[in-house]
Formats: C-alpha cells, sequence, structure tokens
C-alpha cells in the first residue's frame, strides 16, 4: 500500500470520528494501521500480528516485544473486535490506547496490559532521549 493509500483511509477513518483505520492483509488476518502497529490483548495475553502478515517493522513495537510485554501471534482480522484491551504503537504516538472498534467499545480502555506497556515505555524513554 503507498503512503498516499494511507493517508486516504485515514481521511476516511477521521470523517467516521476515528482516529485510525487498521487494515487486515490480503488473507484476512489483523496487519497494522495506517502507519501504527496494532496490539490486542485476549485472556490475559498481549498479543501483536508478526512482521510475516506485512504489518510495519515499528521501532515502539519491537521495543515492547524487547520487553517481553507481548508476543507475536497469527491473528483474525476480527480479534481487535473481540479484544479484552487494545492499542496502537507508533514514534509518533508511543502507546494509545483504542476505546472503541468500529463504534463499539471495548471493556478496558486502558486495561492492566496497556497500562502497563505504557509504564513500560515512559520508564524506557526517561532512561534514554532515544530508545
Amino acid at each position: 500500500m503507498s503512503d498516499a493509500d494511507n493517508v486516504v483511509d485515514l481521511n476516511w477513518a477521521h470523517e467516521r470520528g476515528a482516529d485510525e483505520a487498521i487494515f487486515a492483509n490480503l488473507a484476512g488476518r489483523l496487519c497494522e494501521g495506517t502507519g501504527t502497529n496494532v496490539f490486542v490483548a485476549h485472556d490475559g495475553r498481549l498479543l501483536t500480528p508478526p512482521l510475516s502478515s506485512g504489518c510495519l517493522a515499528g521501532v515502539t513495537r519491537q521495543l515492547l516485544l524487547e520487553l517481553a510485554l507481548a508476543t507475536e501471534e497469527d491473528l483474525p482480522v476480527t480479534a481487535l473486535a473481540n479484544a479484552d484491551e487494545a492499542f496502537l504503537t507508533s514514534s509518533t504516538r508511543d502507546v494509545q490506547p483504542i476505546a472503541t472498534v468500529d463504534g463499539a467499545a471495548l471493556p478496558a480502555a486502558p486495561g492492566p496490559l496497556t497500562k502497563a506497556a505504557i509504564d513500560a515505555f515512559e520508564e524506557l524513554r526517561a532512561g534514554n532521549d532515544d530508545p
């Protein structure tokens, strides 16, 4: 997908009151946002699509994986709407909780795993201006 396509899709999401558009890959699996990585929590586990899904190899995503806060897992696109909690990551958003998916509220925003990711990332940044 080109950057121009991402701009169009992000504008489409904004017109509908959303902060981000989330994509499935060609196999119908959860992939990424227009410029973000996505994390979902299910049954106490924090998961993010693997790079093989076609998602962006985001720096913030990688740092959270290195901190062992999440694991990579191939996920159906429905995993986002069915999540206990979820968040986006990017270099400009850091860790941003997701409160709703297609207008439906998630059970927790931010939930305990999202709060742990926010705290861990903030602690990492406090110790290094360029984590």
